[in-house]
């Protein structure tokens, strides 16, 4: 039976994760790091701004210099996502519809709390989250399990009656870590390149409560 659902949120509630990808290009263009295709997708994408400069500086990066880049990266995002961001078609009343059910909800994002906040607060929508977890609140980002399990834990649920929503590789695997069911979404890959998923969808418009209850059932 189903008993909570989780959200990632990049590229899930906000359709952002290109902006976040051009982001990343041009930090690593500016820096000099020459990194492929394969790299941004299995090492960068979905995962916390931590680990992935942790990735390309090869950790050797003093707390000032990690906070000047982090604080650089997220800057130049901002400028590309621009002043009126739109949320990810029909999440938003999926989210309305899960809440008005009864279904506990949360988040879970590579994001750090700052940006998670702007975008909630943006769609209005963070009064229908009972637990809100970001990079900050954890020590392991994506694809290890523990923002999943902390989610779950958070809204008092057992993982293996609670769906993940995900568009990237880095957090389905976090998610089926987890235990959960996972429901991949192709905002940002493509459905063959989230296969590690139990459904793909290509919108939430064709997604309904009840392909959720099946999955857990």
């Amino acid at each position: 039976m189903l008993r909570g659902v989780v959200f990632d949120m990049n590229g899930v509630i906000i359709d952002d994760e290109r902006v976040h990808q051009e982001s990343w290009r041009r930090l690593c263009r500016k820096y000099g790091f020459h990194v492929t295709e394969e790299e941004f997708r299995t090492q960068i994408f979905g995962r916390t701004e931590l680990d992935t400069l942790k990735y390309l500086f090869k950790d050797n990066l003093d707390p000032d210099k990690l906070q000047s880049y982090l604080n650089e990266r997220v800057q130049i995002a901002m400028e590309i996502l621009g002043p009126n961001p739109k949320p990810t078609a029909g999440v938003v009343e999926f989210i309305k519809n899960l809440y008005k059910v009864g279904i506990p909800i949360a988040l879970a994002t590579s994001s750090r709390r700052p940006y998670t906040q702007f975008v909630l607060d943006r769609f209005d929508i963070k009064h229908f989250f009972k637990c809100v977890v970001t990079a900050q609140d954890i020590k392991h980002g994506k694809p290890d399990p523990e923002i999943y399990l902390t989610a779950v834990e958070c809204i008092g649920v057992d993982p293996l009656a609670c769906v993940a929503i995900e568009d990237s590789v880095s957090g389905i695997t976090s998610a089926k870590r987890a235990g959960m069911k996972v429901i991949g979404i192709t905002t940002t890959h493509s459905a063959s390149q989230l296969q590690g998923a139990d459904m793909v969808i290509d919108s939430f418009k064709s997604l309904e409560t009840r392909d959720l209850e099946k999955l857990c059932s």
